[in-house]
């Protein structure tokens, strides 16, 4: 056996048998501390029942031999319970505190409190409440426990005075007694914990370390030959399975070996895969970006082909309308004039032919003729009135369509916000499940030299979402009355001579800030699937931000509404 196997061995049973003696040393030593505890406690009790036991002979033995007037007879039991073991004393003691017989003592003592000051407060206690008691203290200097119990004799009379018998033990024989009995368990204990041990070293060293020096020498057999030669007669335990993984190794170690050189060259390859790959993820990022940037810039070209076909159908659409419209405002006016003058020619008749022909007056009562005149006078008034509005929506068209153009123009914004709102008059009047109204506060602005139809577009986008957010907010739906209607205010005013500036803003719900700070970007909405491309933000973020070189800005708060802060500059500078 080499000396690194025998360090093993001896340091392994060592270590086993440390630990496994701690163990049983700490579980003996709690052991007998509980034992002695309930040695301790077991004996207190003995010792009250023994006492108990001579304090209730000695009433039975005083009762019996006082009626009989035998004091030498209880004199006599009284010496004979002194003879047990640990008894130091026995008294008897009568009423009135004389001591009737006690102990080492052959004629009737003085009083018994005398003898024995420490006991006179509990005698007295006793003595009057008929109870016993139970006094662990120190007599001659010795640890003792007094038993005092009160009783009744017929000579007493029927005072209800009664008489003591006590008796005294001395603890420390009994103290010594528990100890012998502890020592003696102790000493059994210890002899167990060492039968233990032995046997646990015999078992350790057949079991364990036995084994463990046969694997070892083969281990360190294996180092020199490289081949691992498995030990016979190994138990059926966690060592053979030790050994027989450690033989699995070896095996593979050798493999390992073989396949150690191929793995040097698949990392050379995988290093340059890593390279391509690398270059490969930095072209798909590339194009994924190209890609996104070809999505938007496609969604805006469908969007602003969108704005720009309605531009053409509403400028069509008006000049489809204005034409049939100016005629029949046209003719209304020589309508009425012709109305006119064959109402003053009915009337001339009338007065010329005052008494018109049956027939006459019955056509005259069937058609109401002054209910007639009255009412298409009135008929007329209102067409020529719905053929202004008719006009002036078309006028209005005919604006926004112009604002469709392509190439930069000084236009008065005042008028796309205006035709803006005429276009979404709809949703404002009876085409909302919401009443919405409109405050416009607008300032006295220069001339604005920008793409008016993108612009117009910004206009639509923003204010088409306000609506939607004032129609999506309870508090305003059902009809509820309160203090503030759902309100748009629409602001206006110059910054300085080279700025403008035009706010949008609804007391709608409003916006958390994780959901503002998206509000720009492509393709994110709030609305329902259906309702909302997530572009229209975006688009005018781009209109105005990267065309026109201005501001936009979105300031809101939950349940506070939001507000739209457009700044651009009165010309566009030039690059």
């Amino acid at each position: 056996m080499s000396k690194k196997s025998s360090f093993i061995k001896q340091g392994l049973s060592g270590e086993l048998l440390t630990g496994f003696g701690t163990a049983l040393f700490t579980a003996g030593l709690f052991t007998l501390s509980f034992s002695y505890t309930l040695l301790e406690s077991h004996l207190q009790t003995q010792v009250r029942q023994q006492a108990r036991s001579i304090v209730q002979s000695l009433e039975f033995s005083t009762e019996s031999t006082l009626e009989a007037e035998r004091l030498w007879m209880l004199r006599r039991v009284v010496q004979n319970y002194v003879t047990l073991p640990a008894v130091r004393e026995i008294a008897i003691v009568a009423p009135d505190g004389e001591t009737i017989t006690r102990s080492g003592a052959f004629k009737n003592d003085r009083p018994y409190a005398l003898v024995r000051p420490q006991l006179a407060a509990a005698m007295e206690d006793s003595a009057r409440s008929g109870e016993e008691r139970f006094l662990e203290l120190e007599l001659d200097g010795k640890p003792v426990l007094v038993e005092i119990l009160p009783f009744h004799n017929t000579l007493f009379g029927t005072s209800g005075r009664r008489g003591l018998a006590i008796a005294i033990l001395d603890l420390r024989q009994l103290q010594a007694a528990t100890l012998q009995m502890f020592l003696t368990l102790t000493g059994a204990i210890a002899i167990g914990i060492v039968a233990i041990l032995i046997l646990m070293w015999v078992s350790i060293h057949r079991v364990v370390l036995k084994p463990l020096t046969l694997v070892n020498q083969a281990v360190a057999e294996s180092d020199r030959t490289g081949v691992f030669t498995m030990p016979a007669n190994l138990p059926r335990n966690e060592i053979k399975f030790l050994a027989r993984n450690f033989e699995r190794v070896v095996k593979q170690l050798e493999a390992y070996d073989q396949l150690h050189k191929e793995i040097e060259q698949r990392k050379q390859v995988e290093a340059a895969l890593r390279q391509s790959e690398a270059r490969e993820r930095a072209k798909s990022h590339e194009l994924g970006k190209l890609v996104r940037e070809l999505k938007q810039t496609q969604a805006q070209l469908v969007q602003t082909e969108k704005m720009s076909s309605l531009g053409r159908m509403v400028g069509g659409v008006a000049h489809e309308i204005n034409n049939p419209v100016s005629f029949i405002f046209g003719n209304l006016t020589f309508a009425q004039e012709y109305f006119e003058q064959l109402v003053d020619l009915i009337e001339l008749y009338q007065q010329s032919y005052p008494q018109p022909t049956p027939q006459i007056a019955r056509r005259l009562d069937e058609i109401e003729l002054e209910f007639l005149i009255d009412d298409t006078q009135k008929l007329f008034a209102s067409m020529k009135v719905g053929a202004e509005r008719i006009r002036d929506i078309v006028l209005s068209l005919r604006n926004f369509s112009r604002f469709d153009e392509a190439e930069l123009k000084s236009v008065k914004i005042e008028e796309g916000l205006r035709n803006t709102l005429l276009i979404l008059q709809p949703r404002f009047q009876g085409g909302s499940p919401v009443e919405i109204v409109t405050v416009e506060e607008f300032g006295d602005l220069p001339l604005v030299e920008c793409y008016a139809s993108q612009i117009n577009q910004v206009f639509l986008n923003l204010l088409s979402n306000a609506i939607d957010a004032l129609e999506s907010d309870e508090r305003y739906r059902h009809g509820r009355k309160l203090p503030v209607p759902a309100t748009i205010w629409i602001r206006t005013e110059a910054l300085n001579k080279k700025t403008i500036a035009v706010r949008i803003r609804d007391n709608g719900p409003g916006m958390p800030p994780e959901v503002r700070q998206k509000a720009f970007d492509p393709f994110f909405t709030t609305k329902e699937i259906g309702k909302g491309t997530g572009l229209g933000l975006s688009i005018s973020y781009q209109i105005i931000v990267e065309q026109h070189k201005g501001r936009l800005e979105c300031i809101s708060k939950p349940g506070e509404g939001t507000e739209f802060v457009i700044e651009i500059p009165t010309q566009i500078p030039r690059s």
